[in-house]
């Protein structure tokens, strides 16, 4: 009997029954939801023949899930505290029967990886049909509750119609022969190939998709304009032709011009200020020259004191 690990390297599926592989970033919030959801999903059909496993292309291993992952879950019965973080692996790949990325990146992480990821790696989104428009599903990590709540709706319903595919239905189908008869892979830990048809119906579908053209929107119908009287069309060009000289007239024209009253007003101010600093100008110079004293009586000033000094040496 397959048993379900959460201890050591090895995190998730220990045994030897076919399992999907969920791919995301860090392996603690989007992959352990689609984990949580499948396996209930798998329970309430009452398959067992199934298993799940989640990988992180760049994480570190041992890593517990977020607490806004595991509320979420919680609210549904589904209990994902005691899943780990696990680092993808070459091995992991090529044993795993459905790889199932949750953007482009991680698709592309596992197909440069090891050349076994090729035929049955996929987008989550893409392949189930659940978003046509988006196959991506956003990393709510370090974001509010109503990312994390969009991201398992998303999560949720891409689960749902999982079940559903071709491809999923074919592998319980085999997986429950395998268990009814007892028949073990050839190695250990080896898992069948999914059907090779199958897989290339769903990848040609997928490529179809993609090289559809985008759907332009629909030209909305213009009204239909009343047709104008014939007195309106003849009064049409005389608006016009007034339009026309109105914009076309230069904003030179629009200013007038000073009139002749205001040109002699301005220039009498003009000059009775220039006569009025002159006077101020003249009446200063007056007052300075009255002020200064003559040279006659600077000459006697200096005579004078040229005599008492000469006085003064004779004593």
């Amino acid at each position: 009997m397959a048993r379900f690990s959460t201890s050591g390297k090895d995190s998730t599926f220990s045994g030897r029954k076919p399992y999907v592989l969920f791919l995301c970033t860090g392996n603690t919030c989007r992959s352990p939801m689609a984990y949580g959801i499948l396996r209930k999903l798998l329970a309430d059909e009452g398959i067992t023949s199934i298993d799940v496993r989640t990988s992180g292309v760049m994480t570190i291993p041992g890593l517990l899930p977020t607490q806004e992952c595991r509320h979420l879950l919680e609210k549904e019965s589904i209990d994902i505290s005691n899943h780990r973080s696990s680092q993808m692996t070459a091995e992991v790949l090529k044993r795993a029967a459905l790889v199932l990325g949750m953007t482009s990146f991680h698709v592309q992480m596992a197909l440069r990886m090891t050349e076994s990821a090729r035929g049955k790696t996929f987008l989550f989104k893409e392949f189930t049909g659940s978003d046509p428009k988006n196959g991506q599903v956003q990393d709510p990590m370090g974001c509010t509750m109503e990312v994390y709540r969009k991201v398992y709706r998303e999560v949720r319903l891409a689960c749902k119609r999982l079940i559903k595919t071709d491809l999923m239905q074919e592998l319980i189908a085999r997986a429950n022969a395998m268990e009814k008869r007892r028949i073990r892979p050839r190695a250990p830990g080896e898992l069948p190939p999914p059907p090779t048809d199958l897989v290339e119906v769903k990848a040609k579908k997928i490529a179809k998709e993609r090289a559809k053209p985008a759907k332009k929107p629909a030209a909305k119908p213009k009204a239909a304009r009343a047709k104008p009287s014939a007195a309106g069309r003849k009064k049409k060009p005389a608006r016009a032709a007034a339009g026309k000289t109105a914009r076309t007239a230069p904003r030179s024209s629009a200013k007038k011009a000073p009139s002749a009253k205001k040109k002699t007003a301005s220039t009498k101010k003009r000059t009775v200020a220039k006569e009025k600093a002159s006077a101020k100008k003249g009446g200063a110079r007056r007052e300075s020259a009255k002020k200064a004293p003559s040279r006659g009586a600077v000459a006697k000033k200096t005579a004078d004191r040229a005599k008492t000094s000469k006085t003064r040496k004779s004593r």
